[in-house]
């Protein structure tokens, strides 16, 4: 049977494409994950307790009762602020067969695929398997991004790369400010 809900007289009034429906079941499937009870037990097991000392010290917020350690970052921060992130990214879910994979992917996974990641490095990580770099990479293009909305304008842009020490600034086209400044980072990294 050739299953296209989007192609059906109801399916029109919901998804405009086939790459929305995918879209929705995608974030459909992710709700399993969120919910998966290995994942949960697998994190619980993961944590260690606040020790006396780190109370005393006043290291973490006084409610916090178990902590982790970022496997990117290596900071140890409270249970909260971790995520069970998968160590084998998904090959996406963009059709039937990648959806079969990425049901298996979201409520089949064992521990042997899990590693616990703060929110920022997990995000981090997630753009670099997206676009195929580097996690240090990953971390500079966040850089630049926030970057260019925090300075608005390629005039403005052009003024900042230059007190940076950036010859030629001035000149830069606006399509080239991201890149230059991206590399002005990755350079001083």
């Amino acid at each position: 049977m050739d299953y296209k809900p989007w192609e059906t007289k109801e399916g029109k009034e919901v998804w405009k494409s086939k790459a929305q429906y995918f879209t929705w079941l995608r974030g459909a499937l992710r709700r399993i994950w969120s919910d998966y009870p290995l994942r949960k037990v697998w994190k619980k097991n993961s944590l260690r307790p606040v020790t006396k000392e780190e109370r005393q010290q006043k290291k973490y917020h006084p409610s916090t009762k178990n902590v982790g350690q970022c496997v990117f970052c290596l900071e140890w921060m409270a249970g909260s602020k971790l995520e069970c992130d998968h160590i084998k990214p998904s090959e996406g879910c963009y059709d039937f067969s990648t959806a079969k994979e990425f049901l298996l992917h979201c409520g089949a996974q064992t521990s042997t695929n899990f590693q616990l990641t703060c929110k920022p490095c997990h995000k981090i990580e997630t753009l670099a398997n997206a676009k195929g770099i580097s996690f240090e990479e990953a971390k500079i293009e966040k850089l630049t991004i926030a970057w260019l909305k925090e300075n608005k304008g390629v005039v403005n842009q052009r003024k900042l790369l230059s007190e940076m020490g950036i010859e030629g600034a001035d000149k830069i086209k606006a399509t080239e400010v991201r890149q230059v400044y991206f590399d002005y980072l990755k350079k001083n990294s």
